[in-house]
């Protein structure tokens, strides 16, 4: 099938995670998160892990690589992720890694952003996507280089060493248009330097959240996970981008499921997975580097 014959945009699930319920759902009652998804024995939920493959008339873009195939560097990650099936989704659908040429990044967890690097059987670590630039918020470059305690189990140093050596990571500090109508937009809260994916094609327009709203749960502005960098900025910016959304209609996912969700639907699906209807929540303007700003109506 050729490349104009593909849909413009995917929704990927790369791997599946099972995290700790409390981590998952932060500060909401175990009575109130178990009825949305049952925990296993050690109170684990299985999550999916999503990229986004977008087929631009510049180049294959690919978002978010997932935690790709180098082994872990803790024992017990193994456990709790399965294996990245990202290169076999891509192989799939005739896709080879060097027909990607753009890389984005919404932040630098090594969940989300393993795959974008490989080891060689000699030991290297090279890019995965040879032929690709890599884009990535320079407050996420910043912490993944130097983490703190806190959060240094996120990170992992060849996740990033080898794009800088190789000289292919573009650092962006804000909105920026990185393609023709394909647009990264900072979206805080979740993780330093988070940022979301806007592009538009054919009168549709997709927003690819990132982290911003793991599980559909989560699309109640006052579920945030425990892992947040700053829960209060995650609380604003997902209620801006779903009003913007819903102003817009757009398409936006990962917010749950495996496919994209129409923005007319957030709050029958948060009312379905919660029990209740989105609580407003008010929100400020937001720069933007698209043409329509997102923004607070």
């Amino acid at each position: 099938m050729g490349k104009a014959n593909k849909p413009y945009a995917r929704l990927l699930r790369v791997s599946t995670t099972r995290m700790d319920g409390g981590k998952l759902f932060g500060s909401t009652p175990k009575e109130k998160w178990e009825r949305f998804a049952s925990p296993d024995r050690q109170n684990r939920v299985a999550i999916g892990n999503h990229s986004m493959l977008i087929n631009h008339p510049q180049g294959w873009v690919l978002v978010n690589t997932g935690p790709g195939e180098k082994a872990p560097l803790s024992l017990d990650v193994a456990p709790v992720r399965s294996r990245s099936s990202l290169l076999r989704d891509l192989r799939e659908l005739g896709l080879m890694p060097k027909d990607i040429r753009v890389v984005i990044y919404t932040h630098l967890w090594d969940e989300y952003a393993g795959g974008g690097t490989h080891m060689t059987s000699s030991g290297r670590v090279l890019p995965t996507f040879s032929n690709a630039r890599y884009v990535v918020h320079r407050d996420a470059l910043d912490e993944a280089k130097r983490p703190s305690e806190r959060v240094a189990r996120a990170y992992r140093a060849d996740d990033v060493e080898p794009l800088e050596e190789t000289g292919v990571l573009e650092v962006v500090d804000g909105p920026a248009e990185v393609l023709r109508d394909l647009w990264v937009e900072p979206a805080p809260g979740p993780a330093a330097g988070h940022q979301i994916v806007i592009t538009e094609h054919a009168g549709t327009t997709y927003a690819f959240m990132g982290v911003l709203v793991p599980t559909s749960l989560h699309l109640n502005p006052q579920v945030c996970t425990a892992a947040d960098r700053n829960p209060d900025a995650t609380v604003r910016t997902k209620a801006e981008v779903c009003r913007q959304a819903v102003s817009e209609n757009w398409q936006v996912g990962p917010v749950g499921p495996d496919e994209w969700v129409a923005s007319k639907d957030l709050e029958a699906l948060s009312a379905f997975s919660a029990g209740t209807a989105l609580a407003p929540v008010e929100a400020p303007a937001r720069v933007s580097a698209r043409k329509t700003p997102v923004a607070a109506a």
